[in-house]
């Protein structure tokens, strides 16, 4: 018995949800037995004989409803359309099969085989008059042509046209868009067929074809006639299925501009190499910087494989800290991070050194430059020696440091690192640096064939030393997935350097599919023209990126007298969009750059004003994120996450410089400030179709200077 692979169109999916309940449980039947036999006798298997397609059959819903579907020989089957009778008959046959770049692509043609038609009544001129109708439009039936906008009285006159010159003759009967349209339809190139062999080989490499899924197994297919699966996991762009399901011979990096779907091709890969993996007894890990990722990534790895599915067996999702950690323990270490005691003992360290050189100028800058340059310049790119430190190139920290400054700095280092040791402590930077002199002292076989790692631009030179440590080299060995501009943390590094070579293996996503073109407008403006380090060893400057078709309302900045004027404001207009837009609570996000004031008055203030609303932080928990309730977060746990609205309050200038940075200088400064526009257009482009921004005690903040008016309602 012939075993089927069946395919869906995103236009089958649609129809499906539009079924009235009694027929789309009857399709769900003929659905499932089309799998296990598309010829059954039961579903009235019939040719539709006016389709131009080759192989284009209906099999009956039930006595109104039928799915036209295609058969591409000998065992692959096309889900085409599901609808009543005569609709679905004259959609199919309109249905053509092309190939766009090797791709299949499935297109709703005006060119339909000849019909029957009456002999009209009479013609436009007396030499016009035939006993037989004209053989320019004898491709369509009357009420293709009706569709089109032709007016039924012109009818006869259409049909007496013989000749594509004869149009023009008939132009005073129509309106002008509709003589147009008829003149683009006889211009318009006839399509190649495409042999059944071409169809199958593609469908089998590209796992589908544009706005066309082909399915694993039978179990994943009722999954999605069930309406288990969203469109994002059965519809991507042709050129992400292609980067899912590409053979790479190495590391592999996928760089984009925001909402260009770069997460959702890192879910598909991860499947894809854990199915790959599994035939090799291997396991695939899928890392992420950002401890909220990596419940939200497991959470769609289920939904998109299903439950019990095998490969989620073989996939491994958690931070890099987590693994080290774990890791650590395995090897009989006991790692103990305080974030609280870690400010305070930075501190310490600095004043015990600044007491033996007291009149350094290095003692302008805060506290933390001397955590961020531990954190970035000195753990983050693995230096183990003071001769390291002292020839080390600083890239991506700012401020140039002399040799006899960096001497110091290494002094407030071993300090630092000294007053750890001695309360038993470690920062979050020794969990990577204790793990690869781990194992370089005693190595271990991983079992680890493949790696996914997502927002690569917040991890550190270190991190990506010990993953490619974690992955021997081979084909599909790392996934990098990440944009450069959305790094807001000091540092950087290039992948060359790091022995990750990814030359002729780098794509850059341009096509935005989250945002309205309005919230895209106005987001790019705050970073338009900013160089930023894309882990390429060159400066880059912001992609200008192919906006969205999607329209809706332009971001508005609205100013208050108080951050708590900023928040009952934000819960009254989540109750006026709940109510004129259907949304849910789970739909809208409160971001904010410090947790002071407004998480605070959130936990305090929301809860007696606003007692009916569920206010639900985002935490590592998934639930936190698709579950109920309005979210609220930081900029930086947002990353990652889309909401449908979202606040970002407190977009006021004071609150963009921390309050001990006010003596930075020069490049320093610069530095800082590009990281926190770059932090307001992560937090901004995390929205889909509204954005609202607020401030209060203060003028906006300079980064919205660049918005010009048009892109952003100032009120």
């Amino acid at each position: 018995m012939a075993i089927y692979r069946l395919s869906m169109t995103k236009e089958f999916w649609e129809d499906l949800r539009r079924l009235p309940p009694a027929v789309y449980r009857r399709a769900l039947e003929a659905g499932a037995r089309m799998w296990e036999d598309p010829w059954a006798k039961e579903l009235h298997p019939e040719k539709v004989k006016r389709a131009q397609e080759q192989d284009i059959y209906s099999s009956r819903v039930d006595q109104s409803y039928r799915i036209i579907w295609k058969h591409v020989k000998h065992t692959e089957v096309v889900l085409l359309l599901v609808d009543k009778h005569d609709e679905a008959y004259r959609r199919a046959a309109r249905k053509r099969f092309i190939l766009e770049g090797g791709v299949v692509k499935v297109v709703d043609t005006e060119y339909i085989r000849p019909a029957e038609v009456p002999e009209p009544a009479g013609g436009l001129f007396g030499w016009f008059r035939r006993q037989k109708a004209g053989a320019l439009f004898m491709r369509y039936t009357d009420q293709d042509l009706l569709d089109m906008g032709v007016p039924r009285e012109a009818l006869p006159h259409i049909r007496s046209l013989e000749h594509e010159d004869d149009l023009p003759l008939v132009e005073k009967l129509l309106p002008e868009e509709v003589y147009f349209r008829l003149l683009d339809i006889l211009t318009q190139p006839e399509l190649p067929t495409v042999s059944d062999s071409a169809l199958r080989e593609s469908l089998e490499r590209h796992q589908g074809g544009e706005d066309l899924y082909r399915f694993v197994d039978s179990e994943e297919f009722k999954r999605a006639l069930r309406g288990d699966m969203e469109e994002w996991m059965l519809f991507l762009a042709p050129h992400q299925r292609q980067l899912v399901n590409r053979w790479y011979n190495g590391p592999a990096r996928v760089k984009g501009v925001v909402g260009s779907g770069k997460t959702v091709v890192a879910v598909h890969r991860a499947r894809f190499l854990a199915r790959e993996a599994l035939k090799r007894g291997g396991k695939v890990l899928f890392l992420t910087y950002g401890n909220r990722l990596p419940g939200v990534m497991a959470h769609l790895l289920r939904r998109l494989a299903g439950e019990g599915a095998p490969e989620l067996q073989a996939v491994e999702c958690c931070t890099v800290h987590s693994w080290c950690y774990n890791f650590l323990q395995r090897r009989g270490l006991t790692p103990v991070v305080d974030a609280q005691a870690l400010p305070a003992i930075a501190e310490q360290a600095v004043a015990e050194v600044q007491s033996c050189y007291p009149n350094l100028s290095l003692w302008r800058y805060p506290v933390t430059f001397f955590r961020d340059e531990i954190a970035y310049a000195i753990k983050g790119r693995a230096v183990a020696s003071r001769e390291q430190y002292l020839a080390l190139e600083r890239s991506g920290r700012g401020t140039p440091l002399q040799e006899s400054t960096r001497q110091v700095v290494w002094e407030v280092y071993e300090r630092y690192q000294a007053l750890l040791r001695a309360q038993g402590l470690w920062d979050f930077g020794d969990y990577i640096l204790e793990t690869l002199k781990e194992l370089e002292s005693a190595p271990v076989e991983m079992p680890y064939v493949s790696a996914v790692v997502d927002e690569i631009q917040d991890l550190t030179e270190a991190t990506m030393r010990l993953i490619r440590r974690l992955v021997p080299p081979g084909p599909n060995d790392l996934f990098l997935v990440g944009d450069g501009l959305q790094r807001i943390y000091p540092g950087g590094y290039a992948l060359s350097k790091l022995g990750i070579d990814i030359t002729g293996r780098g794509t850059l996503l341009r096509q935005n599919y989250r945002n309205t073109h309005e919230i895209l407008r106005a987001a790019h403006r705050v970073v338009a023209g900013l160089s930023f380090d894309d882990m390429d060893d060159q400066a880059s400057e912001a992609p200008e990126p192919e906006f969205s078709v999607r329209q809706g309302q332009v971001p508005i900045l609205r100013r208050f007298a108080t951050p708590e004027d900023e928040l009952c404001w934000a819960m009254e207009e989540i109750a006026r969009l709940r109510t004129s837009n259907g949304y849910q609570d789970r739909d809208f996000v409160l971001l904010y750059r410090w947790r002071k004031p407004y998480q605070d008055l959130i936990e305090t203030l929301l809860p007696s004003q606003f007692p009916e609303v569920q206010m639900v932080e985002l935490q590592r928990d998934a639930e936190t994120y698709f579950g109920p309730g309005v979210k609220y977060s930081t900029f930086d746990s947002a990353k990652g996450l889309e909401f449908k609205v979202v606040f970002v309050l407190g977009v006021t200038d004071g609150l963009c410089v921390p309050r001990d940075d006010w003596n930075l200088q020069g490049e320093e400064l610069e530095d800082y400030l590009a990281r926190e526009r770059r932090r307001l257009y992560v937090a901004m482009t995390r929205a889909r179709d509204f954005l609202y921004l607020t401030c209060s005690r203060g003028q906006p903040s300079r980064f919205l200077n660049s918005v010009p008016p048009e892109y952003l309602q100032r009120v």
